[in-house]
């Protein structure tokens, strides 16, 4: 046990250093100094003593990076705008981005410092209902459904519990990791609505071009946008991407889960933490960027199981998909999963790998003879695809059939690259990720891109896809007709990137159609 001496000393410290990243300004200069501060902080604090700085100086760093506010756990809506995230972007200084980027690595002392605390279990937060997806929130303020959330999915699985001081209502209880990925995911969508809601008080006088939408896409902010944009300066994707490598694997997923599929049980050293944790981070994005205000988050016989029913639009609202900027996170975040698909096509060599097809239940939530993909965390044949195949189907189905008329083609033509993205894994290379992978590892690139064991086709469709795009019918056959509906609605509003869109479509369907046929003859 600690001296109490060290233990007011390392609790006086840590309201010091709450005090200095509150009142930090969002300089480069400022941001690098208390990024530094941090660290020399939790590197001369065991993690006894660290829980101090997590308990009083950790919630206030979230703020700070996220939201440029002294609490977001506030009724109000947060502006992203003013956080360090976005001020790095604006600034477009490559050692302000450093600085941030070491400080919140997985690799970073603060991350180590996490695990250590999470080890001990020293320290739990609440995290506030108001920042939930919205189709979780919709639950939990009904008192007949709140009780079935953990049941509906694994994301909040042991996490719901009663509120002390309020024995009658329910709170989700979080470990630091599990707190701070929460708010990354929730980053985007704070950021995409606040952008939305700027937009509809501001009427554009002049159209929309292709030149404006591609010079955009770089990041969120809309200052120094362009080719003088750094990547490394965007720190939101750039952290992304590393955390996705760190914490979910593409290669290896049997491995981290022996006997997963047989009656056997764990070795006694086998640690689960690795797949608890990649199934943890991928359900987080799954349902905040995906599911968030889907009226059917979960299939229709999973629901009635549970007894629990969404109205149609009681939980779409008004803010129906597509939003700014999300786009950009969901096509790296999807790209990414599909490499897993590359790897089980890669390693079945000749033969096609067992993909399980779908009936069109699986995605429209009427079906009963699917397994559960929201509640049973099981990937069959090591993929994640079926863990992304019906949210992602239905975000794009959404998106086709509820964007508003007045919003931005950009949004769309974002979820219009997703799709496309995710229709087409066999052309996802080892380059789509050298940028990024460039500016995570350094020097490291080398070695990673030789351990790397699936490179990626590049090649085009091969028989061996074969399985993957009859599990995946609806994506090339019902979406492709509501795609239709879209491109006819918006026409008008630029009809050269509604032409480029159409002929990519009519382009891709022909000639994949005519290779499946080739296939199965």
């Amino acid at each position: 046990m600690l001296p109490h001496s060290y233990t007011v000393d390392s609790q006086s410290k840590s309201q010091d250093l709450a005090s200095a990243i509150l009142n930090s300004s969002s300089t480069p200069s400022q941001i690098s100094s208390t990024c530094a501060s941090i660290d020399s902080f939790l590197l001369s604090h065991s993690p006894d003593q660290s829980r101090h700085f997590f308990s009083i100086a950790f919630p206030t760093l979230i703020c700070k990076l996220f939201f440029g506010l002294s609490d977001a756990t506030s009724s109000s809506k947060p502006n992203p705008s003013n956080g360090w995230i976005d001020s790095v972007l604006s600034s477009n200084d490559p050692d302000s981005a450093n600085a941030v980027f070491s400080l919140l690595s997985p690799s970073s002392v603060l991350f180590h410092s996490i695990s250590a605390v999470d080890r001990l279990s020293l320290v739990k937060y609440v995290f506030p209902i108001e920042r939930l997806p919205e189709w979780a929130r919709f639950a939990l303020s009904s008192n007949k459904f709140a009780q079935s959330l953990s049941d509906l999915s694994p994301l909040f699985n042991s996490k719901l519990k009663h509120d002390p001081n309020k024995p009658s209502s329910l709170q989700i209880q979080l470990n630091v990791f599990e707190y701070y990925l929460f708010w990354f995911a929730y980053y985007p969508i704070c950021k995409s609505n606040s952008e939305n809601s700027d937009s509809i008080s501001i009427k554009r006088a002049r159209k929309f071009r292709l030149d404006n939408w591609t010079s955009s896409i770089p990041g969120f902010s809309n200052s120094k946008r362009g080719n003088e944009q750094r990547i490394e300066c965007n720190l939101y994707l750039r952290l992304l991407y590393a955390y996705l490598r760190a914490f979910v694997p593409i290669h290896d997923l049997n491995a981290h889960q022996p006997y997963r599929s047989s009656l056997l049980h764990y070795a006694s050293g086998y640690d689960g933490s690795v797949t608890m944790r990649a199934e943890f981070v991928v359900n987080a994005f799954i349902h905040f960027w995906l599911v968030d205000n889907d009226f059917s988050p979960l299939p229709v016989n999973v629901l009635k199981s549970h007894g629990v029913s969404f109205p149609f639009r009681s939980v779409l609202g008004e803010t129906p998909p597509p939003t700014s900027g999300l786009g950009e996170v969901v096509k790296l975040f999807v790209k990414y999963l599909n490499l897993s698909s590359v790897a089980v096509t890669e390693e079945s060599g000749s033969d096609s790998p067992r993909w399980r097809v779908l009936n069109s239940g699986s995605f429209d939530g009427s079906g009963t003879k699917s397994r559960d993909v929201g509640a049973a965390p099981v990937r069959p044949a090591g993929s994640w695809n079926v863990w992304i195949q019906r949210p992602l189907y239905r975000f794009i189905l959404r998106t086709f059939l509820f964007c508003p008329v007045g919003t931005s083609i950009k949004n769309a033509s974002e979820v219009f690259d997703v799709w496309i993205t995710y229709m087409e894994p066999w052309t996802i290379t080892w380059n789509d990720f050298a940028e990024l992978d460039t500016i995570v590892d350094g020097a490291n690139k080398s070695v990673r891109k030789e351990d790397f064991l699936s490179q990626g086709c590049g090649y085009g469709y091969t028989p061996a896809w074969q399985g993957y795009v009859l599990s995946n019918y609806l994506y090339y056959s019902s979406l492709v007709m509501h795609f239709i509906g879209f491109a006819h609605k918006f026409l008008h509003t630029d009809v050269e990137i509604i032409v480029r869109m159409v002929s990519k479509v009519c382009f891709l369907i022909i000639v994949f159609f005519s290779l499946l046929s080739i296939c199965l003859c």
